[in-house]
């Protein structure tokens, strides 16, 4: 059997055509590759922005906390002064009775 210039033109036609559909196909995977990496790029992105947002929050509530333990400490101190200075005051039935005893002394004093 004999190989003619038409039979290998049409060997040569089949083998471009699959040729073609190969590099379609490859073309096709290599894009849905690309496709795939970008979504994967843009959520990678997306998670980057969001733990730079997270970090400016914990930073300002880093802060709001230091406020807010000065703060604290401040009013810690203020009731320790206001507690030893109650200490020193008469409360409210000690102040009767020394007010029932002044009269008492002001009645005596008054016959006297």
């Amino acid at each position: 059997m004999e190989i003619t210039k038409e039979d290998l033109k049409k060997q040569s036609e089949e083998i471009k055509r699959h040729n073609d559909a190969l590099y379609e196909k490859f073309r096709n995977d290599v894009k849905a590759i690309g496709e795939g990496w970008q979504l994967t790029k843009d959520k990678v992105d997306a998670t980057f922005d969001l733990a730079g947002q997270i970090n400016v929050k914990v930073t300002k509530l880093q802060l709001e906390v230091e406020k807010i333990k000065k703060d604290i400490e401040i009013m810690k101190s203020d009731i320790s002064f206001i507690k030893n200075e109650l200490k020193q005051k008469v409360d409210r039935d000690e102040f009767v009775a020394l007010e029932k005893r002044l009269i008492l002394l002001e009645n005596k004093f008054k016959r006297v």
